[in-house]
């Protein structure tokens, strides 16, 4: 299901009168408004150009690593942990035994997996083919290792949880090496709960920003994201990186020579079969519209 971002209904609605898009045409309500993302997920943009960012499949890291265009074109894919954060951000937390992956997206599943340690040390064992003297051996091993560096499954716990600057200095036993992941609370926002887990704010993305618009983006292909979103400038989650009417207007208007009509981007005074598939026989000007509809009127 779609999750678009609402806004409050103007005070004058959402018609107005006037000559043209690039002359007259409110600055876009986002903007107007200087509406920010409610999301509590922390995502720093410009720090993912930065040059010491590791490569990603030999290349550096740009907004399509991330950012897929749906199958029509149009609007960009959901982001996912999964398909679009997970292969620079593991969950892999213990150096020694990469295999070992905490679970994602449930707060009760990893404090199951911290706290079920000698079963999850045991089954990676026993897939490496050791023999079950051996398997044993190993568990004690390295569980012994993790109390060493953490003093206990809470402090374990703890630093999973509620770590939020992988860079400062923790508190381990000399010459010891973190996993690849750095905590939870890096990226979200975790609150302490008394006599159960940790609370993990659930992130919400939003699919669409402005819902009044239509937009495709593979015909803007030969246009540089950056020319209309400036995210690698962007350091705030709240930051809402939709382009403002100027992005529009620089190819939108007589200097640009692109078509600047009205059903360029809307759709809500047209004919229902038109507004439910706009990327279909979309009328040449708002005229043409007006002449389909008196034509299809009985």
């Amino acid at each position: 299901m779609q999750v678009a971002f609402e806004l409050p209904r103007p005070p004058r609605g959402f018609t107005n009168t006037f000559a043209s898009f690039w002359s007259d045409h409110p600055e876009f309500q986002l903007k107007r408004d200087h509406a920010r993302d409610p999301d509590v997920l922390r995502f720093n943009h410009q720090r993912h150009y930065a040059s010491d960012i590791p490569l990603l499949n030999g290349q550096k890291l740009d907004c399509i690593s991330c950012h897929k265009i749906d199958e029509e074109g149009r609007y960009m894919r959901r982001i996912s942990f999964a398909a679009n954060c997970q292969a620079c951000h593991s969950l892999q937390f213990d150096p020694r035994n990469p295999e070992l992956m905490l679970p994602h997206g449930d707060s009760d599943a990893v404090r199951a997996f911290l706290r079920t340690l000698s079963t999850q040390y045991a089954e990676l064992a026993a897939k490496r083919g050791l023999k079950s003297n051996e398997i044993q051996k190993f568990v004690v091993q390295e569980l012994v290792r993790l109390r060493d560096a953490h003093r206990s499954i809470e402090d374990i716990e703890r630093d999973i949880f509620f770590t939020t600057n992988p860079y400062k200095p923790q508190q381990t036993i000399p010459g010891q090496t973190r996993g690849s992941f750095y905590g939870c609370a890096v990226c979200h926002e975790v609150k302490p709960t008394a006599g159960a887990g940790p609370l993990v704010t659930k992130p919400v993305l939003f699919d669409r920003w402005m819902t009044h618009a239509n937009f495709n983006h593979a015909k803007h292909a030969s246009v540089k994201c950056d020319d209309c979103h400036h995210a690698t400038q962007s350091r705030e989650t709240s930051d809402i990186l939709m382009p403002d009417k100027a992005s529009c207007v620089r190819c939108h208007s007589p200097q640009g020579k692109v078509i600047a009509e009205c059903m360029t981007c809307h759709t809500y005074h047209a004919p229902p079969q038109l507004a439910a598939n706009p990327s279909q026989g979309r009328p040449s000007s708002f005229k043409q519209m007006l002449l389909d509809t008196k034509k299809a009127t009985p």
